[in-house]
C-alpha cells in the first residue's frame, strides 16, 4: 500500500509539472514566449494578465505571431493594466543580429518625445511660469522683433500646442532645414501664413521647437535638464538619453528622446492616472484633461486608424471591438512607436519598432485591434 501510495504522489506531482515542463520541451521558455514581466526594480508592480482581467492566451498568440513574421514586426509590447505590469516581450530579427532588446535597452522614441515636452509645458503653467495659454507666440521671443507682421502676431502658444498655427509647412523639406539651421527659432518663426490661426491642424516640428525654447526661456533650463528635473526623476526614470540637437546646441523638443519601453509605459501611467504617480501630483490633472481633449482645429472621423485627431501633442484616436468603441490617446513616433492609453479599460500599451516597420500607424494598431483590446473585451 505504502508503495502504491507513493507511486500515486510521483505521478501526481509529474503531471503538476507537466505544463511547465511542456512549454520549455515546445520551446516556449515561459518569460519571453508570454511576456511575464520581470522584475528589475524600477517601481511598477508585476501582476499576471488573469489578475488584472487580461486573456493571456491571446497575448501569447500575439507574440507567436510576430516572431513567426505572420503579424507587424515590432521590436517590443509592453501592456500595463490596472497599474500592474502584465506583459512584456522583446523580439529579435534573424536577419538583423545586431538588434538585441529587453527590459533594460533604451528605445528611440522619435516624436514621442513632442508629448514629453506637452507634459514639461503643462508643470511649467502649473507652476505659474506661463499664465495664458492665448498669449501671442512672439511675445516670447523680443529678440525676433524684426519678424512680426500683424497675422504673426495672432499666433498664440495654444496654436503652437495645437498645430493649427496656420504657418506653411512641409514637414519632410522643413524638418530637415531646421535641424540645419544656424538659428532654428528664427527659421520657425519666419514662416508665411497658409490660413487664418486655429483654422486647421497641420503636422509641423517646427511649431514644438518654439515650445521648446518658451519652455526654456521662463525656466532657464534645456528641455534634458528639465524633463530630468521634473518628470523623470519623480517617475524613478534613470536611464534616458537626448541622442540629437539642434544647431545651437540644445537638446530637440521633437524627437531624439531615449528611454526603456518600461519608462515610456510610465508616462502612460502618468497621463492615464490624471498626472499623478504613486500618489504624488507631477503635472495637474487639468493639463491632462486639455492635452487628450481635441482641439477645434480637428475632428475625430469615423475611426480608422488612419485618422486621427489632435490635443496638446498627443493624438487622440478610437478603436472599434467586440461592439464597443474604445476611445484612447496616444504618443506617437515615426516607425510605429506608440504610448496608447485607454483610459475606460484602465490601460496602458507600449509599441517600438525599429526601421522595419515602414508604417507610422497602422501596423502597431493591428496588434491592438485583434489581440491587446479583446483580450480584455472578450473576458
Amino acid at each position: 500500500m505504502r508503495a502504491l501510495v507513493i507511486r500515486l504522489i510521483a505521478i501526481l506531482s509529474a503531471l503538476a509539472l507537466f505544463p511547465l515542463t511542456a512549454a520549455f520541451a515546445l520551446g516556449g521558455e515561459l518569460n519571453s514566449d508570454c511576456g511575464i514581466p520581470s522584475d528589475i526594480h524600477d517601481g511598477w508592480v508585476n501582476g499576471s494578465p488573469e489578475q488584472q482581467g487580461v486573456d493571456p492566451a491571446l497575448l501569447c498568440a500575439m507574440g507567436k505571431g510576430i516572431t513567426d513574421g505572420k503579424l507587424p514586426n515590432v521590436d517590443s509590447v509592453v501592456v500595463v493594466r490596472h497599474g500592474a505590469l502584465v506583459y512584456e516581450r522583446y523580439f529579435t530579427y534573424p536577419r538583423k543580429p545586431w538588434l538585441v532588446f529587453d527590459a533594460t535597452t533604451r528605445h528611440e522614441g522619435n516624436s514621442m518625445t513632442k508629448s514629453v515636452t506637452s507634459l514639461l509645458f503643462g508643470i511649467a503653467v502649473d507652476r505659474g511660469l506661463i499664465k495664458d495659454l492665448d498669449a501671442s507666440a512672439f511675445s516670447f521671443f523680443p529678440e525676433y522683433t524684426y519678424l512680426h507682421a500683424p497675422e504673426n502676431d495672432r499666433i498664440t502658444l495654444r496654436h503652437l500646442l495645437t498645430m493649427s498655427a496656420g504657418w506653411q509647412w512641409d514637414e519632410m523639406k522643413d524638418w530637415r532645414r531646421l535641424l540645419s539651421a544656424s538659428d532654428p527659432y528664427r527659421y520657425a518663426l519666419y514662416r508665411k501664413m497658409a490660413e487664418e490661426p486655429g483654422h486647421s491642424f497641420e503636422y509641423d516640428s517646427g511649431s514644438t521647437e518654439l515650445l521648446g525654447a518658451v519652455l526654456q526661456k521662463v525656466t532657464g533650463k534645456t528641455i534634458d535638464v528639465l524633463a530630468k528635473e521634473e518628470l523623470f526623476d519623480p517617475l524613478g526614470i534613470v536611464d534616458v538619453v537626448w541622442t540629437r540637437r539642434l544647431h545651437n546646441g540644445n537638446p530637440l523638443a521633437v524627437a531624439g528622446l531615449e528611454a526603456r519601453p518600461r519608462d515610456w509605459a510610465k508616462l502612460g501611467q502618468l497621463v492615464l492616472n490624471h498626472g499623478a504617480w504613486h500618489g504624488k501630483q507631477i503635472v495637474s490633472s487639468s493639463w491632462i484633461d486639455l492635452s487628450i481633449t481635441a482641439a477645434k482645429s480637428t475632428k475625430i472621423s469615423d475611426g480608422s486608424p488612419s485618422r486621427m485627431s489632435y490635443g496638446f501633442q498627443w493624438w487622440l484616436g478610437r478603436s472599434n471591438c467586440e461592439g464597443r468603441v474604445i476611445d484612447w490617446a496616444a504618443a506617437v513616433g515615426f516607425n510605429s512607436q506608440k504610448i496608447i492609453i485607454a483610459p475606460a479599460l484602465d490601460l496602458v500599451v507600449v509599441f517600438n519598432a525599429s526601421s522595419q516597420s515602414k508604417e507610422m500607424i497602422a501596423p502597431e494598431i493591428v496588434l491592438l485591434d485583434k489581440y491587446v483590446l479583446p483580450a480584455i473585451l472578450k473576458r
